[in-house]
């Protein structure tokens, strides 16, 4: 057996040493690992501090055979010597525990639970429990950190563990799909199953429920909302027994905030040598390994396959969403492979090897290493499956099989593939994103050029969505369809607000013309408001659906007790319908408009009304007709008119 040689005391003399020793030049070296010769000469002399996942990826392979682990272990501890002279100390936040009490629990009012995960969590149990903790003594808790750290996930879990502390349970609130800031009211009043009366804000009715609740009120995703974080402390002030645990990428910067941040999944140590007992306890290669045996389930982690996988793990930088796309990948190469091709990559374009560090780095650069993972992967798609992953990001909340196919021309076979790369998830027959992914989807159909072509197509379909849901929810499928509007509401709204932004008169008005019924039976009066209001504002040579969309507003104008303004959108659509010829519209506005005289106790124009409406169609059926005015009689205690009634 040959002897194996002893390498000199530092890295640089020892990369020397090895890559003569395989008689190779600098400019050869740096073209089997992707360097040149500069960076080459730079680390030999000590100016270029090593990067451990490249040394471990492609250096080893390169200047070391199988047999001389000893030579690997030296290197790589030569290599983590040198790059701890630069590593900074982080301070640790210790936290005290503190009991939290129970008020009354008062037995009919609701409990709140949060969503049951369907995976443990791997490796953040010292985080579930200090958030318990602070949770203890703080209202307002935002944990921080970068795209695809997992901040849903440990909220989740934190939901779950303190859902026996709180009287009235967890409510769980994902903000992933609200647009606008003014919106987060209503994704709360869907959590928490409210339905505000027609004299009541959505606002009022929310801190009128949340008064008397002892709450945790989990909001999952703030970042694009951060104008929205007023509403949590205006709950605050008016809810002494809530609490919130917000997640989002940056602070919500408001008074009484305590920020948490969240780091990346514990990695190994390259510099040590490769212990598999003490290695496999790493959460990021536990999380690793963990998805590729949920793929094939014969994996087992061994010392052969343990320095490449845990390269993996520092090269993603141990953020989970990255672990989980490379998963995906090692269930058709071999780790050494995998890691070599990535790195490979990463020293060709974006990000640099730099990013690898596992220094504390600001969001932008998360990102970036995020981005970087999912670029990847997106990469190795077919052209076809690029393109209908990229059109998917225009979706908010994901969408149906049936809008996969039709707006981004995603085939049932694509999907598969994509759901396969983990790119997206297909249950019940509904596609959904995850946002990171979603984002990134939607910048590569900005950057494609494509963009307003997919806007104005997923505008098409939504509208006519929108008129189905309108039909459907005068039918015998109310509950259906409701479920329905309810799942795709967020994408209606993003169409007509893209059609209200672009000038598209007929779309943004026949889109709300098709959802007012929808915001009714929901309580979105002001929702409702300004969306029909905006919507009439713009110019389309669509008379009839105008005349529709103005009895939608007179209506909600109704709700909330503004006649003078529900009887102005009523003259205005009486007008349009006797321009049109359209003699049961015209009927049934003046139907309307004696309702709404009755309600303001002016009989006269009440009862006017009803005799031009019976007019107007002699084809309809005037029954309703008739007894509105009996009802009007009575009010008026004109008891004579009753027999014309029976006529």
């Amino acid at each position: 057996m040959t002897k194996l040689p002893t390498l000199p005391a530092s890295f640089g003399p020892a990369l020397r040493f090895l890559r003569k020793r395989a008689h190779l030049t600098q400019d050869e070296l740096g073209r089997r690992v992707g360097y040149s010769r500069e960076q080459i000469a730079r680390l030999e002399n000590g100016s270029r501090f090593p990067d451990l996942t490249v040394v471990a990826a492609l250096f080893v392979p390169a200047l070391l055979m199988e047999d001389e682990t000893p030579l690997v272990e030296q290197l790589l501890k030569l290599a983590g010597n040198t790059r701890a002279t630069q590593v900074t100390p982080t301070r640790t936040r210790h936290m005290r525990g503190q009991q939290i009490s129970n008020p009354i629990v008062t037995p009919r009012l609701r409990v709140h639970t949060p969503p049951t995960p369907l995976l443990p969590l791997i490796g953040r149990e010292a985080e579930v429990s200090a958030l318990l903790d602070l949770l203890a003594s703080e209202r307002l808790v935002t944990v921080l950190g970068a795209p695809g750290i997992g901040k849903t996930r440990l909220a989740l879990e934190v939901a779950r563990a303190a859902r026996p502390i709180f009287a009235h349970g967890v409510a769980f609130v994902s903000l992933v799909d609200v647009v606008n800031p003014a919106d987060v009211p209503y994704a709360v009043l869907r959590t928490l199953s409210l339905t505000p009366v027609a004299h009541q804000s959505v606002d009022d009715a929310i801190a009128d429920y949340l008064a008397t609740r002892h709450l945790l009120l989990v909001l999952d995703n703030c970042e694009h909302i951060l104008d929205g974080a007023s509403f949590f402390t205006a709950w605050l002030e008016c809810a002494p027994h809530l609490k919130l645990l917000c997640t989002s990428r940056v602070p919500l910067d408001v008074y009484g905030e305590q920020e948490w941040p969240l780091g990346p999944l514990g990695t190994p140590d390259l510099a040590q040598p490769p212990d598999l007992e003490v290695w496999r306890s790493r959460p990021a290669l536990q999380l690793l390994c963990a998805r590729i045996r949920a793929a094939d389930p014969a994996f087992t982690l061994t010392q052969a396959n343990l320095l490449p996988l845990a390269t993996l793990c520092i090269a993603l930088d141990g953020l989970p969403l990255a672990l989980e796309l490379a998963a995906v990948r090692l269930r058709d190469l071999a780790p050494d492979v995998l890691v070599q091709q990535l790195l490979t990559l990463r020293s060709n374009g974006q990000p640099a090897s730099t990013w690898l560090q596992q220094t504390r780095r600001n969001v932008a650069e998360r990102h970036r290493t995020l981005q970087a993972a999912i670029a990847w992967s997106v990469k190795r798609l077919t052209p076809a499956e690029q393109i209908a992953f990229a059109r998917l990001g225009i979706f908010i909340g994901g969408c149906s099989l049936d809008a996969a196919l039709q707006v981004a021309a995603a085939e049932p076979e694509i999907l598969v593939c994509l759901e396969r790369t983990s790119l997206i998830k297909l249950q019940d027959e509904r596609i959904t994103l995850l946002e990171t992914l979603r984002t990134y989807a939607f910048e590569q159909l900005t950057a494609s050029g494509n963009l307003a072509d997919c806007q104005a197509t997923h505008a098409a379909y939504y509208t006519a969505f929108a008129q189905d849901v309108f039909n459907g929810l005068q039918g015998e499928q109310q509950a259906f369809w409701m479920e329905r509007a309810l799942a795709d509401h967020e994408n209606c709204l993003v169409a007509l607000r893209w059609a209200l932004a672009n000038k598209r008169g007929e779309t943004a008005i026949t889109i709300a013309d098709s959802l007012w019924w929808f915001w009714y039976r929901r309580g979105l009066f002001t929702l409702a408001l300004e969306l029909l209001t905006a919507a009439l504002g713009l110019a389309t040579s669509d008379q009839s659906t105008r005349a529709s969309a103005l009895n939608g507003l007179a209506s909600i104008y109704l709700a909330l007790d503004d006649y003078t303004a529900s009887l102005d959108c009523h003259r205005e659509g009486l007008s349009l319908r006797r321009q049109l010829g359209d003699h049961r519209g015209t009927a049934t506005v003046l139907h309307n408009m004696a309702l709404t005289a009755y309600m303001m106790g002016d009989y006269t124009h009440a009862l006017a009304w009803l005799d031009e409406s019976i007019a107007a169609d002699p084809t309809a059926d005037p029954m309703q007709a008739w007894a509105h005015k009996g009802i009007i009689a009575l009010h008026m205690l004109d008891l004579e008119q009753r027999p014309v009634l029976g006529s």
